[in-house]
């Protein structure tokens, strides 16, 4: 029986409850997520003790999420808190007014938790290996370092958006007073960080509100097709431009730039200025966003309970076996379309030419062709396509989503078109889609079997009335005299 928690984050400047559906091991899914604007970390400088208002508005942030999860039907609730909690000296007070008024108790992070969690959840969610992770919140910011996709290191300061907003930027738009002292002050964070400088090899990748906002902004900047930041990776010279132009703007001009939120325009510069400052410290050309970190972090712990540490071994082939999962494939028929796709492809890889990845690819597409279907038979092809490009699929780079939506959008019919990813996709992807996708489906009886015209054996059958096991074997050689002449004909390219 599936399982539902609840985890939440109390943050310095929001706090996020986030609602999963699991079965350990198996499967899980994204049920709900809810955000409330807190600022519980404002006014925290002025003599280290969490303010009246800021307190109020935490405490009836956590009663709302209870309720929320008591009327979702969760199980259990996770409720931690970090920077703006951990570093008050009236600690104690607030924790236990939550306590008492919301019927939750919260789980105060330490430095290095917070840091772990946040590095679990990225990743388990995208390919690190060897890496630096930031996550830049409203009271502290924490870098990590991550080697074979081990947790090393990590270095946290009590430096973040809401906390550097009140303490340099006082004047709107910012004077160049101002900006000078954020800059400076953005600076001296990573100074003495020595572990900073062995970044040969590496990449950066950030987690949290403000690395997400600035993606969002360049994405709105560019047109950007795909509608995620999770993945998305864009380059301190895009980075640098955004700060010029907020500097430029008001708080009412900020509040209207597209992919930056009224309730974060007055806090973006010092952020956007913190992870600036600590990509030109490590010499990063560019950083990539991951949409998963502290929360995920905290619940993958629970979804990989017994696993030490709580990390996918294949986080490509599990997450593409867990959105199958999640709309009721059909394993057995997924499974033979698998086999008969890979088949043509080995065999016919002296024609074609594509290597492993493209192979890889091919295969997850081939998993996933059907699983449209859970919104209608009709256009399942289309609706799959959707799914795909729309889903939290862990370890895929953009490039590599519109890929495997573009092969399940056209495992059925219509010519290929990849008008819709150009600004993803390399050149070389039209025949590769169009390659694949006549390997998943190339309509001749006796190769791969059409679904709805034949089976693996040139049968005429439908799959869809009868899954079962015919004991059909794909034939072991398909190239034959001019059926690659066949073959070549259906590599139509829009």
């Amino acid at each position: 029986m599936q399982e539902r928690i609840g985890v939440i984050d109390l943050g310095s400047n929001t706090t996020r409850l986030m609602v999963m559906g699991y079965t350990p091991h198996h499967s899980f899914k994204l049920l709900d997520e809810v955000r409330e604007t807190v600022r519980l970390a404002e006014g925290l400088d002025d003599d280290g003790r969490l303010k009246p208002a800021p307190m109020e508005r935490g405490i009836e942030a956590m009663k709302l999420f209870h309720s929320f999860c008591r009327a979702a039907g969760v199980q259990r609730i996770v409720s931690v808190a970090t920077s703006a909690v951990r570093d008050a000296i009236n600690q104690a007070e607030f924790l236990l007014r939550v306590e008492r008024e919301s019927g939750l108790k919260l789980r105060v992070l330490s430095t290095e938790e917070e840091a772990y969690y946040g590095y679990l959840g990225a990743a388990n969610a995208l390919d690190l290996r060897d890496a630096f992770l930031v996550d830049i919140g409203g009271g502290s910011t924490e870098v990590t370092a991550i080697r074979g996709r081990a947790f090393l290191r990590s270095f946290s300061a009590p430096a973040g958006a809401v906390r550097f907003s009140e303490r340099f930027v006082h004047s709107d738009p910012i004077s160049k007073s101002d900006f000078k002292a954020l800059e400076s002050a953005a600076a001296a964070i990573f100074a003495q960080v020595d572990w900073l400088s062995e970044t040969s090899g590496t990449s950066l990748v950030g987690i949290g509100g403000t690395i997400r906002t600035l993606a969002d902004i360049d994405q709105k900047a560019h047109r950007y097709s795909l509608d995620r930041v999770h993945g998305y990776t864009f380059s301190r010279e895009r980075l640098e431009g955004i700060i010029e132009m907020l500097r430029g703007m008001n708080q009412r001009q900020r509040e209207d730039v597209p992919g930056l939120s009224r309730d974060r325009a007055d806090l973006i510069l010092a952020g956007a200025l913190i992870i600036q400052q600590l990509m030109r410290r490590g010499r990063f050309a560019e950083i990539t966003v991951s949409g998963q970190g502290l929360r995920e972090g905290i619940f993958y712990e629970h979804f990989l309970v017994g696993e030490t540490p709580p990390l996918f071994s294949d986080m490509r082939g599990f997450s593409v076996q867990n959105l199958a999962r999640v709309y009721n494939y059909e394993a057995i028929h997924a499974a033979k379309v698998r086999e008969l796709s890979l088949a043509l492809f080995d065999q016919l890889r002296p024609l074609h030419g594509d290597g492993e990845w493209e192979r890889e690819l091919l295969g997850y597409a081939a998993t996933l062709h059907d699983i449209g279907t859970v919104v209608s038979y009709y256009d399942h092809h289309k609706h799959g396509a959707y799914l795909i490009i729309n889903s939290a699929l862990q370890g895929f780079n953009h490039r590599e989503i519109a890929l495997l939506a573009l092969l399940v959008r056209y495992h059925r019919k219509g010519d290929v078109t990849v008008e819709q990813y150009r600004d993803v996709l390399h050149p070389s992807d039209n025949t590769r889609i169009a390659v694949s996708r006549a390997q998943q489906e190339p309509g001749h009886p006796g190769i791969t079997g059409r679904i709805g015209r034949y089976d693996p054996c040139g049968h005429a059958h439908d799959w869809r009335r009868d899954r079962r096991d015919l004991g059909c074997q794909p034939q072991r050689r398909v190239i034959q005299e001019g059926l690659w002449e066949g073959y070549r004909d259906r590599l139509s390219i829009r």
